[in-house]
């Protein structure tokens, strides 16, 4: 039984009233001021590192890899928009898309799992049980890890002579990956869990054209954020298409190795050791260090401006 063939997502746990009031609206809105104001002292803190990575990299470098890094993350939020649509769970897509940003500055707090709880509560907004939007949350960061992994695996041992002698385990890993990434292995497997602890199961399934849709835009988001990093590649040796393929493969398997260790906050530490791995024997070990931690301030940028406008146009989602 297939995605929304199956039983509709009408089997849903009791949400707050949507019934307008006063307290309401105030409430939505220091919620979007403090989405700003926590978005704004993220950035400051990394006020140091924006400045370096500005004066070493130009400018306009930086500026065009900040626009492919608002680029990347907004490809990143339409693949768990399609993960919901696959699963039946239709809300607008301005809603959905003020909620996923929204949501996301959580992960820059320890545990990375803010955004899977604050999203489990916005559900109920759209009428969705909490249970069903955890399954939808473990879903997006398969697909995210499995994707990442996967272009990780098919660029990555291709983009320098000696490529494949560094990376020819990651080969190993397509096989698995794509089972896993069957439409029905992981909300099986959530069922079968559910039932160990004695809850109800999800009630409804992933469709294939969901699933390879969200796996499409997830590659996307690679291309983008790859070539974001290849902009500031520039700035230390000349970058062919054998780089490009570095830059991508390599933000790909950085980012998917930052999802799947948990503890760390928005995978920090993990991706900027991983990417200065990759891009070390291109440009140098400790340009690629100055590459990796621009991306990761120009990211943080991205997810706050993302987030700010989230919570400043989309209120309704957020209540």
């Amino acid at each position: 039984m297939t995605a929304t063939d199956s039983a509709p997502v009408s089997e849903v746990e009791e949400g707050p009233s949507l019934t307008p009031n006063p307290r309401r609206r105030l409430l939505k809105i220091a919620l979007a001021l403090l989405v700003v104001l926590g978005g704004a002292y993220l950035v400051w803190r990394q006020r140091e590192d924006l400045a370096t990575a500005v004066h070493e990299l130009s400018p306009a470098r930086f500026a065009v890899a900040g626009v492919l890094a608002v680029v990347g993350t907004m490809l990143i939020g339409q693949t768990w928009v399609a993960l919901l649509h696959g699963m039946g769970i239709r809300p607008s897509l301005r809603d959905s898309h003020s909620v996923f940003y929204v949501s996301q500055l959580g992960k820059y707090l320890p545990g990375s799992v803010w955004p899977v709880v604050a999203q489990m509560q916005f559900g109920l907004r759209w009428g969705v049980a909490r249970r069903t939007m955890l399954g939808a949350n473990i879903l997006f960061m398969g697909v995210i890890v499995a994707s990442g992994i996967g272009v990780g695996a098919l660029l990555l041992p291709w983009s320098s002579p000696d490529g494949l002698s560094h990376y020819w385990w990651l080969l190993l890993l397509l096989v698995p990956l794509a089972i896993c990434l069957h439409p029905r292995v992981v909300p099986g497997m959530l069922d079968w869990l559910f039932a160990r602890v004695g809850r109800e199961p999800l009630g409804v399934r992933l469709t294939a054209r969901g699933l390879f849709t969200a796996i499409g835009w997830a590659v996307l988001a690679w291309v983008a954020l790859g070539l974001h990093l290849a902009v500031m590649m520039q700035s230390y040796a000349s970058v062919g298409l054998l780089e490009v393929a570095a830059a991508i493969g390599g933000m790909a398997l950085a980012w998917a190795a930052g999802i799947a260790f948990i503890p760390a906050p928005a995978g920090a530490g993990i991706r900027e050791a991983l990417l200065a791995l990759t891009l070390g024997p291109i440009i140098g070990a400790p340009e690629a260090l100055t590459v990796a931690l621009a991306s990761r301030v120009l990211l943080l940028v991205a997810d706050v401006v993302l987030a700010a406008l989230g919570a400043v146009v989309g209120r309704r989602a957020i209540g």
